[in-house]
């Protein structure tokens, strides 16, 4: 009989402590629109925003989707566009680039070209892959951005 009591009291006392190592995974953290996680994360998003201990459970991943902007503003002065392009990038705004040097990375960090924005406030990247490219100024004056080129 006591043998039984002893048995009964630990997987008891066993189960109650699996039980709060399974709440502490998830602590009570809820996933909202101002959430921040990374891929690979086990999430939890609430079903019912009154109860954070209830929710469906699941792992971040990544989506292939491609987000295309048109037209965007490089600086309040300049505008770029367009992203994606096929061959040339347009600069247009209040400043003249012509002649600004410009090199062209790719996603490895290769300099895949550097040229000079033309008198037509372009640069020509026909000669470059499919891809996405990091575009930078080489005097640094304008923050580095990102175009695809299709």
């Amino acid at each position: 009989m006591k043998h039984r009591l002893l048995t009964l009291i630990l997987l008891t006392a066993s189960m109650g402590y699996a039980q709060s190592v399974i709440q502490s995974v998830n602590s009570g953290s809820l996933i909202t629109t101002a959430s921040s996680v990374s891929i690979g994360e086990i999430i939890v998003n609430s079903v019912n925003a009154n109860q954070s201990s209830s929710g469906m459970i699941g792992i971040l991943a990544t989506h292939n989707a491609t987000l295309e902007v048109t037209r965007f503003e490089l600086t309040e002065n300049i505008t770029v566009y367009p992203n994606p392009t096929a061959a040339k990038l347009f600069f247009s705004g209040k400043d003249n680039l012509a002649g600004k040097k410009v090199s062209v990375y790719d996603q490895t960090g290769k300099c895949a070209l550097q040229t000079a924005v033309s008198e037509a406030q372009s640069i020509d990247l026909e000669t470059l892959p499919t891809g996405i490219f990091l575009i930078q100024f080489q005097d640094k004056t304008f923050q580095t951005f990102t175009i695809i080129k299709h």
